[in-house]
């Protein structure tokens, strides 16, 4: 039993009592709030006071109060909660109780509804059975009582006439004739298989009915064509269809047709008069638009299959069937004739013309099958509605497949095979050799036919033979490669140095005319062979500019420059040659990247093959160039070792009478640096950027060493000396207009070593401790020491002796640089530095 509640000094007052109820906890419960209701009593209380001291008194009673009445609530909150507890898990029990009741309850009836629905098939295919068994039996109840109309009809034909199959056709109207039409269709297969003596009346009865049925159903339907009926034509197009498949009424149809009787008789004086295509045959000019005469007759197709299409929905019953034999009777008859008339034509003019006509003939060809494909949707709507009923099955292919399977018939004869590869590459040459002829003439008549076919033959093969394509090229190509056809032609034709020479005009229109062909193949050859054909196309072009052409023209300008006389001034002309190389070369590949790349991609193997020629064709050409550019150097420094030689043993030891210190500088010298300044003048306009000073660096190296050769060679006076100092200034003044600095040095070293023949010998020592000269073994110095007319007067060679000894110890640490001035420099270490830098080396 629980002690006696004590008597509480404090009681809560009803309002906070009223709070600490349940429903003071429901919904959105805030503490902070909660604990303001409890305070704002013992505040309120506060302030009326007006005490300004803190009582916690009223607050912890107030509170313990609170915390009581909480522990009360909650105890009662819980008991209210295991009660609750207890009666949901009864209630869960109850409901798994049920629930297990009704899972067998389920299943019972799932049982049931197998059962029901084994029985229900087993029905189905009861009646299935039964359905198919009375299906084949009134089949056989049909075909008896046809069987048996038959026979009476065969009867009566075997004694003479059919009275029922003929009150059938005039009796029953249309739908008797149709049904005559089936009966006659079934005679006939009965006539053939009952094949007894004594049935030949009926036989022949049969045959002769059915052709005069036939006979009466054609010229009805040629009547109602006529006169335009087309409800008569679909009912004698139908009856024919149940009769022997139609397919009379169809010629008919098609044979009469206003359309094939206008264009019955196409020939080459009806394509005549259209206008003559000018330029056809000028490979320059703009392509001319298509034959008219085509182009009408190919929108009179349109219009007359536009409309077609729906006369022929509303009269067969069988319209895509007829329409395909239609369409295949326009492009076998009427399009054929006129594209053979118009390819003969052109055939006559030249092969180009004839490629130009076939490529546009194709093209326009191609746009009218894609407007005769629109009519596919007018057929269709027809197709089962007009066959609904008949028993007669008709197949037919898409109209689609039937004009692609036209348009590939038609240019069979022209794109089989390699025949128009063949003709493109022949057209290509013969366009080639006429724009090249006066070339080719020129190279033949200045070197020699065998000679000039022997070079383009070695260059052909070192590009193709390597990778055996030569093999694999069509016989065109084969017979055409490296060879100059009919070269007798050549030898008499009048030609001038003109004709032999470059020209980037040609090059471009040999590129513009390639690029057509091209184009022109894309279009007509199929999509599979493309990368193979493109690659072909271009070994001829690479064949023609690469090998008749350019490397030709360098050919030329190596004899040119090997048989030049060095007593003569050499020519420049090669450089500019060169020049026009790289431009060339730039179009070539320029070509190749836009034209030829995109096309053989696709075949990786064609690709990688005609990249390795192309690139082995570059390189060819480069290597050319750059032993154009070399022979080019030694003629020039031939020439200037011809000016140099012309020195006189006197120029630098004039006697008394012959001194003339007013002279600019020697005549050899003036000779030299004129020469200099003109080929500066002249490869500055064919050469520019590095390659000028490489060029040069090369003439400038060259002429140095023969300097100090040339110096070896003269006794040299204290007068000379002056005279020498002249023309070395003259030298130094001319290398120094091309502002190159390391010819600068060298030249002013020859400055300083011409100082050398002017001091007296007491200041040659300092002389030779200076600039340039101190850093050269003085063993290289005593050939131009002993040239001085006083060098053993004036003890040179025993005061050499001492400035040997003195300075030895300088003498072995020559600069190798300023050692390389007096050793003649060295050569230009490689030649594409000067030509493919610029011209060729990029296009590798």
């Amino acid at each position: 039993m629980a002690p006696p509640r004590l008597p509480r000094p404090f009681e809560l007052n009803p309002d906070l009592k009223a709070t600490l109820r349940v429903e003071s906890f429901q919904g959105t419960f805030s503490s902070k709030v909660f604990i303001e209701k409890l305070s704002s009593g013992i505040i309120a209380t506060r302030i009326k006071e007006n005490s300004n001291t803190f009582d916690p008194k009223p607050f912890i009673r107030t509170f313990e109060s609170s915390l009581e009445e909480l522990e009360k609530l909650a105890s009662k909150m819980q008991k209210h909660t295991a009660e609750l507890e207890r009666e949901t898990q009864k209630e869960e029990l109850a409901f798994k109780k049920q629930v297990k009741e009704l899972g067998l309850g389920f299943e019972d009836v799932q049982s049931s509804l197998e059962s029901l629905d084994s029985r229900i098939s087993e029905v189905g295919s009861t009646a299935i059975r039964i359905g198919e068994k009375l299906e084949t039996a009134d089949k056989q109840r049909a075909r008896a009582v046809l069987s048996k109309k038959l026979m009476e009809y065969f009867m009566q034909f075997n004694e003479g006439r059919c009275p029922a199959l003929e009150s059938l056709m005039t009796q029953q109207g249309l739908d008797g004739q149709i049904e005559a039409a089936r009966i006659l269709r079934q005679l006939a297969i009965l006539a053939k298989e009952v094949d007894l003596p004594d049935t030949q009346v009926a036989r022949e009865g049969i045959e002769k009915f059915r052709e005069q049925f036939e006979t009466d159903m054609l010229s009805s339907f040629d009547k109602a064509y006529r006169h335009a009926d087309p409800k008569v034509m679909a009912h004698c197009a139908k009856a024919l269809l149940e009769f022997n498949g139609g397919h009379s009424c169809v010629q008919i149809y098609v044979n009469q047709h206003d359309f094939f009787m206008l264009h019955s008789k196409i020939n080459e004086t009806t394509a005549l008069e259209s206008p003559d295509q000018e330029n056809l045959t000028d490979p320059l000019a703009s392509i001319p638009p298509i034959d008219a005469g085509l182009i009408k007759l190919y929108d009179d197709i349109r219009t007359t299959v536009e409309q077609e299409a729906e006369i022929i929905s509303m009269v067969f019953p069988n319209p895509a069937a007829v329409f395909q034999v239609f369409i295949q009777r326009i492009f076998g008859q009427s399009i054929q004739q006129f594209i053979e008339t118009l390819l003969e034509r052109a055939q006559s003019k030249s092969t180009l013309a004839y490629l130009r006509t076939l490529s546009s003939i194709h093209e326009q060809t191609i746009l009218l099958v894609e407007d005769l494909k629109k009519c596919e949707e007018t057929l269709k709507a027809g197709i089962n509605a007009n066959i609904k009923g008949s028993n007669v099955s008709v197949t037919t292919q898409p109209l689609a497949q039937t004009l692609d399977r036209c348009l590939d018939d038609l240019f069979v004869p022209y794109l089989e095979g390699d025949r128009y590869l063949e003709k493109e590459l022949h057209s290509l040459c013969e366009i080639y050799d006429s724009r090249l002829a006066k070339f080719t003439a020129y190279q033949l008549q200045r070197r020699g036919g065998n000679k000039f076919r022997a070079i383009i033959t070695r260059t052909f093969n070192q590009i193709i033979d390597s990778s055996n394509n030569r093999h694999n090229l069509p016989p065109v190509v084969q017979e055409n490669f490296a060879t100059v056809k009919n070269p007798e032609k050549y030898q008499n034709m009048q030609v001038s140095s003109e004709d032999g020479r470059l020209s980037v005009e040609t090059v471009t229109e040999l590129l513009k005319i390639h690029a057509e062909s091209v184009v022109r193949s894309v279009g007509l050859l199929p999509v599979s062979g493309r990368p193979k054909n493109i690659a072909i196309l271009f070994q001829l072009l690479n064949d023609y500019i690469g090998m008749r052409y350019i490397d030709a023209a360098l050919d030329s300008a190596l004899d040119d420059l090997s048989a030049m006389d060095p007593k003569l001034p050499p020519d420049l002309k090669p450089i500019k040659r060169v020049k026009l190389v790289g431009g060339i070369v730039h179009l070539l590949q320029a070509h190749f990247q836009t034209t030829i790349l995109t096309l053989t991609v696709p075949s990786p193997q064609v690709y990688r093959e005609t990249v390795i020629q192309k690139n082995k064709l570059m390189a060819n050409i480069e290597a050319k160039a750059n032993a154009t550019i070399q022979k080019e150097i030694d003629v020039i420094l031939a020439w200037l070792e011809t000016c140099l030689s012309r020195q006189r043993r006197s120029d630098f030891k004039p006697k008394d009478d012959e001194i003339d210190l007013t002279g600019l500088a020697t005549k050899p010298c003036m000779d030299c640096c004129e020469f200099l300044r003109r080929m500066y003048e002249s490869i500055r306009k064919d050469i520019d950027g590095k390659n000028i000073e490489m060029f040069c660096t090369e003439i400038g190296i060259g002429f140095h060493g023969m300097l100090l050769e040339h110096f070896k060679k003269f006794q040299i006076s204290p007068v000379g000396g002056v005279l020498l100092t002249k023309d070395i200034a003259k030298y130094q003044e001319a290398v120094k207009a091309w502002n190159i600095p390391s010819l600068n040095e060298r030249f002013e070293m020859l400055r300083q070593l011409g100082n050398v023949f002017l001091v007296k010998p007491e200041i040659l020592p300092s002389v030779l401790s200076e600039g340039y000269l101190a850093k050269v073994d003085f063993k290289s110095l005593y050939p131009y020491l002993q040239m001085r007319v006083d060098f053993k007067t004036s003890k040179i060679d025993k005061l050499f002796e001492k400035l040997n000894i003195n300075l030895s110890a300088s003498a072995t640490a020559i600069s190798n640089s300023v050692d390389g001035f007096l050793n003649g420099g060295n050569r230009m270490p490689a030649l594409e530095d000067i030509a493919g830098s610029k011209f060729l080396s990029s296009l590798r």
